[in-house]
């Protein structure tokens, strides 16, 4: 699946330094035109997920362009140890239900054991 133009945008603003690059550059890394790009940038702008900077650059204004939120980045194996991802009784659960977490001895085992790796790394997370 392609990547969208948004996401394209983010992507580059995670990668460069301070997490802000110039909408010209923007244009220019994109190969499109300052219109196309300020347009979407707007938009990002709009959801708060940048913030459009005016800099005045030899006389001419221009927008920096800031990323405020990052992407989180979320490693399934950090929660893959969790019963639940394997429970086939998973649709039935829930909070006061016959079948939920605060009196399921599957979550309760897996959660022990998840703890007792932590303590064995000293609360480090393994690589």
């Amino acid at each position: 699946m392609p990547e969208s133009l948004e996401d394209r945008i983010l992507s580059i603003l995670q990668s460069s330094e301070n997490l802000t690059t110039t909408q010209s550059g923007l244009a220019k890394t994109l190969q499109m035109t300052s219109r196309d790009i300020s347009r979407i940038v707007i938009k990002l702008e709009r959801r708060g997920v940048v913030k459009r900077l005016r800099v005045k650059d030899g006389g001419r204004s221009s927008y920096k362009v800031k990323l405020l939120k990052r992407t989180p980045k979320i490693d399934l194996n950090d929660v893959a140890w969790c019963a639940c991802f394997t429970c086939p009784d998973l649709e039935k659960c829930g909070r006061g239900q016959p079948i939920s977490p605060e009196t399921c001895n599957k979550l309760t085992t897996s959660l022990k054991a998840e703890n007792s790796k932590l303590e064995i790394l000293g609360g480090k997370r393994p690589a």
